[in-house]
């Protein structure tokens, strides 16, 4: 009997410790995982195609992994998924792991493909939706002095009201900016002077003046924000991004495991910009404009160029070809930096057809499957953000993309047409609430029951007489109901697996032997990129990057024309070029053709002369 019981009780305890284990595994999307969850989730993902690499270590000690899947193959792309770098969107976590879960489920776009999955860059920011009190912070946990006093991290918010959220608070003062706003008592808008309007209350972060300095909440607890603490305009004057791109370790370690890995070919980052709809954005000033190059006159006598004419790229290259050797290939990296044009901040033209051809190709896809696209507009991305620094140092194809967005409120029934009342409205409408505060109002009220936003609460404070707490709660903008998040994600992310087949993918198309006599051949060989995107793109065109095609032929031989290693240069989407060589060998033999590359998979082709 004793046994028996004894055998029941290990029974149970086994299968009670399955269950914790599923439990602790559990990839439904139902819920956010915290980052224990996410770490636990990966380790648990199948070993033999994946494997897990840990890059850095955050300055709160969590660690920083990328799960690579494909792992067995080699000399193949690969495609970088970073998600969540500012650590408030946690909907972008949940996509990066079920798009690893959608990629391990199907062998489609993993046959002759890497992936590197990166679902939590910030960790430290990340944990604060699943703290006690949330505060929607993008800070990670190293150690910074905003205040430069004695003390670091030493005034932070303070949770005045109990609530559990960190909002706004309005103090009555005489010199007061804001005032209630006429639309909804709920905000609070500039007053307006110029119509003899006063405000009456002054707006702080929820909290106290801890360190005494007469300011509020200036110096809380972090830290840098990674999501914007890479190189592409690096945001010095935004003491959230640190003193230089790569200072806190997240950072540097993605960036070192990227440079490490020059198989990757793309990059998707899921956040709150989106490439996939909204192309990226320029109007940045600075910029160097490659449409129209003026040649200073110290240059221009050695080109043969007009130093009163501005020139295209195209035209830069030409005037750069006729000068130098033979053979020499002149990028328009080459150009730009002896004629010193300075740094590109705007997407090029060239690239901006394909971005805008897959943003009505995505609205498209959308469409079909019934998923509005009449939401308010993704942020721009940041600078100092992940996808521009792939884009613009890395010169890939870099598309982002937001997961939840909110949707735009209906808009008013005005059935009055009169010419009157048409003048009176479009007056008022410069008067009326934004279209973000209409649109977050109305999905609070509609979908969160009002909860969306704390009502204005009179607090005691120290420091004040009249103060209230109140105001949009953190997360609003970028984190669904969970029962939302499935949906969210089978509907959208599909579109980057779809992307993924959009890269150049190379083959010999044919070749040309012909005997010139006295054992001389001249060999003409057409390179095909059967791809929907050019190698490279026109960024990477622009600062020499990733690395380029090499086509070497390899035989006994002696090249009378051409070289054994030639660069192929940029080649564009669907293009054939032709590469010739004049060679002699005294014997028929076959020779190796390859196209070498660092990125694609190598391309061999064996070719016979003479017999």
């Amino acid at each position: 009997m004793v046994k028996r019981l004894l055998f029941l009780c290990l029974c149970y305890a086994f299968g009670l410790t399955n269950a914790i284990l599923h439990a602790q595994s559990d990839t439904g999307f139902d819920k956010y995982h915290s980052n224990r969850e996410i770490q636990q989730i990966l380790n648990n993902f199948p070993s033999a195609t994946t494997k897990l690499h840990r890059v850095a270590e955050s300055p709160g000690g969590k660690p920083i992994t990328i799960l690579e899947i494909g792992a067995n193959l080699t000399d193949v792309p690969a495609i970088f998924v970073g998600a969540n770098f500012e650590g408030n969107v946690p909907l972008a976590s949940e996509g990066a792991l079920y798009l690893a879960k959608m990629l391990l489920d199907s062998t489609k776009y993993t046959n002759k493909l890497k992936w590197y999955v990166m679902p939590q860059p910030n960790p430290d920011a990340a944990e604060a939706y699943f703290s006690a009190l949330k505060t929607g912070s993008c800070l990670n946990s190293f150690n910074v002095n905003n205040d430069a006093d004695e003390l670091s991290g030493e005034d932070g918010p303070d949770d005045l009201n109990g609530d559990g959220m960190i909002t706004q608070m309005r103090v009555k003062s005489l010199e007061g900016d804001y005032q209630v706003s006429k639309y909804d008592v709920r905000l609070l808008e500039k007053a307006n002077s110029k119509k003899g309007e006063r405000g009456i209350y002054k707006v702080y972060t929820e909290g106290f003046d801890n360190d005494k300095d007469g300011k509020y909440n200036e110096d809380g607890p972090g830290g840098i924000n990674v999501g914007i603490a890479f190189p592409h305009l690096f945001p010095y004057e935004d003491k959230n991004a640190g003193l230089f791109a790569g200072q806190t370790p997240e950072v540097y370690g993605i960036m070192r495991f990227i440079y490490d890995r020059p198989e990757i070919s793309m990059v998707y980052t899921l956040g709150t910009s989106n490439f996939c709809l909204v192309p990226p954005k320029g109007g940045r000033k600075g910029d160097a404009n490659l449409d129209k190059i003026k040649i200073p006159s110290r240059y221009a006598r050695r080109l043969n160029a007009d130093a009163t004419k501005t020139y295209t790229m195209k035209e830069a290259i030409a005037l750069f070809e006729a000068i130098v050797p033979a053979g020499t290939e002149v990028t328009p990296s080459m150009v730009a930096g002896y004629l010193n044009l300075g740094a590109v901040v705007n997407p090029l033209d060239e690239d901006l057809v394909f971005y805008k051809k897959y943003a009505e190709d995505y609205k498209n896809y959308l469409k079909t499957n019934n998923f509005s696209t009449e939401t308010l507009e993704p942020e721009a991305a940041k600078d100092g953000s992940f996808e521009l620094w792939a884009y613009y140092h890395l010169g890939l194809p870099s598309f982002s993309m937001r997961l939840f967005a909110i949707p735009t409120a209906p808009a008013d029934d005005d059935t009055e047409t009169d010419e009157k009342t048409a003048k009176k409205a479009k007056q008022e409408a410069k008067d009326e609430l934004n279209k973000k505060d209409k649109a977050l109002l109305a999905y609070i009220d509609k979908e969160l029951d009002g909860k969306g936003f704390v009502p204005w609460t009179k607090v005691e404070h120290p420091d004040f007489e009249n103060v209230e707490v109140g105001g949009y709660v953190p997360y609003l903008e970028t984190t669904p109901k969970p029962v939302a998040i499935d949906s969210l994600l089978k509907t959208q992310l599909p579109w980057l697996l779809r992307l993924s087949q959009q890269l150049p993918t190379f083959k010999f198309e044919n070749e040309k032997i012909t005997a010139m006599g006295g054992g001389i051949y001249k060999i003409e060989l057409f390179v095909a990129n059967n791809g929907a995107l050019a190698h490279p793109i026109a960024m990477g065109q622009r600062n020499s990057q990733p690395a380029p095609l090499v086509l070497t032929l390899d035989g006994e031989i002696d090249f009378l024309e051409g070289k054994k290693r030639t660069p192929v240069g940029a080649i564009g989407a669907n293009q054939v070029k032709k590469y010739t060589w004049l060679i002699k060998s005294n014997k028929s033999k076959k020779l190796s053709v390859t196209l070498e590359s660092a990125t694609f998979t190598d391309v061999v082709k064996q070719i016979k002369i003479g017999g």
